[in-house]
């Protein structure tokens, strides 16, 4: 492929940013990046607080590529922004969890990668690894994984650097700007495909404007299915919320470096932000959905509810009970604090949690890149490497997990419960 032919990325969300970055690196001079938000995307999953970087899958696949992540992430160019504490994930007796920490562990293994790693089963291990914890009401039933090289990142941050890098960084040694522009508003809001003679020609914005390129990327994450109704079979996009409470400088300081604590039946929570103090926590559920969008085959599907365009939402009412529970039980000394920050994030799940990164069925030119499936912000220093090596049609990039396929939905057993609900039917966009 030309180096100096047109691409345009839709969404400067993880994926876009992280494609936009890998494709500049390897020469490619013509690269625009279109969202109705300038980047990073407030839209996107990863603009957000922090995120969890960790390296157990109980897929081969993930597994051997969270490894490869990491080792980016400790790159100097993170300096700040990844922070290795190691977390504990944990689940209160569910069997599915179980078996799922199990195998992850044995593909850590396979890897040559047990060094910080072990099974935790009393609470006075739970404690030795997260002092933080002490004041817990009950840890007597929870067992799970420590791993030492773990942590998070300051998601919102990661990507903007990023996408700083990609507007003015130099290739090695040569004065060559990354050359990708940025584009947002009416003119970077994607409304659609303009086709011709059964031909993909050019991407419909908002603006009436018709952006023309020689090859396209979709890496528009949750909107996915709104922007192209023949992906409602392939993603469901649905959302889950996380609230803040406001920690003193006394408790920021106890708090500061704790490992992120993931529990499969309540929930998780991070070492707080020191700029805003704020410590964040989600509640562990199936998700939500907005199903208010109906497709060729007359049937309905989700679409996202961004909370940039209805900051009234906040999270369910239930949800916000949740969020107190998990207060209450893991953090009892900071029950009653009001709940700050609280808003639902979109992500797009694929039938079998993995991504979607292939041609479009129809328009060979249109390469999707989607399809985080709630796992995918750990990979930004690297799925944009892979989206370009499918781009290429390299064998790296070009994988039967990713294609397109006709599969059963399957549940994720990282997540409990096998409802999930229409943010209508818990009063939210009723």
């Amino acid at each position: 492929m030309d180096r100096d032919s047109p691409i345009l990325i839709i969404g400067s969300g993880t994926f876009g940013i992280s494609t936009a970055y890998h494709l500049a690196k390897r020469g490619y001079s013509n690269i625009t990046c279109i969202d109705k938000h300038p980047y990073p995307s407030i839209d996107s999953a990863g603009f957000d607080l922090n995120k969890i970087i960790r390296t157990e899958y109980d897929e081969p696949l993930y597994a051997k590529m969270a490894l490869e992540a990491i080792e980016a992430w400790r790159d100097p160019f993170w300096d700040g922004i990844f922070h290795e504490t190691g977390w504990l994930v944990t689940t209160s007796g569910d069997p599915a969890a179980a078996k799922h920490l199990r195998q992850s562990y044995e593909n850590l293994v396979k890897n040559g990668h047990t060094s910080g790693i072990e099974f935790v089963e009393t609470p006075e291990d739970l404690i030795r690894h997260v002092p933080q914890l002490k004041n817990s009401r009950d840890l007597s039933t929870w067992k799970g994984l420590w791993n030492k090289h773990a942590g998070w990142a300051h998601a919102h941050d990661a990507m903007k650097k990023l996408g700083e890098e990609v507007n003015r960084a130099l290739i090695c040694e040569q004065a060559q700007a990354l050359g990708v522009q940025f584009v947002s508003g009416l003119d970077g809001t994607m409304t659609g495909l303009e086709i011709l003679d059964g031909k993909l020609v050019g991407i419909k914005v908002a603006s009436g404007k018709v952006v023309i390129s020689a090859q396209y990327i979709l890496c528009a994450g949750a909107a996915s299915p709104s922007l192209l109704p023949e992906l409602s079979n392939q993603l469901w996009s649905k959302c889950w919320t996380l609230a803040h409470i406001e920690l003193t400088e006394k408790e920021l300081a106890e708090y500061r470096n704790m490992p992120v604590v993931d529990n499969h039946e309540l929930g998780f929570f991070f070492e707080p932000d020191p700029k805003t103090r704020w410590l964040k926590i989600c509640n562990a559920t199936q998700g939500y959905q907005w199903k208010t969008a109906v497709n060729a085959e007359g049937k309905s599907y989700s679409v996202p509810r961004y909370p940039s365009d209805h900051p009234e939402d906040g999270i369910p009412e239930e949800a916000r009970v949740d969020v107190n529970k998990f207060i209450d039980t893991i953090l009892p000394q900071f029950s009653g604090r009001p709940l700050k920050g609280a808003r639902i994030c979109w992500c797009t799940d694929t039938p079998d949690q993995h991504f979607l990164i292939t041609r479009h069925q129809k328009y060979p030119e249109l390469l999707l890149g989607t399809g985080d499936s709630g796992h995918g912000f750990k990979f930004l220093p690297t799925i944009g490497s892979y989206i370009a090596d499918a781009l290429e049609g390299k064998e790296r990039g070009v994988r039967s997990e990713w294609a397109w396929r006709e599969k059963e939905w399957k549940s994720d057993p990282t997540r409990p419960g096998d409802v999930v609900k229409d943010l209508r039917d818990v009063g939210i966009g009723a």
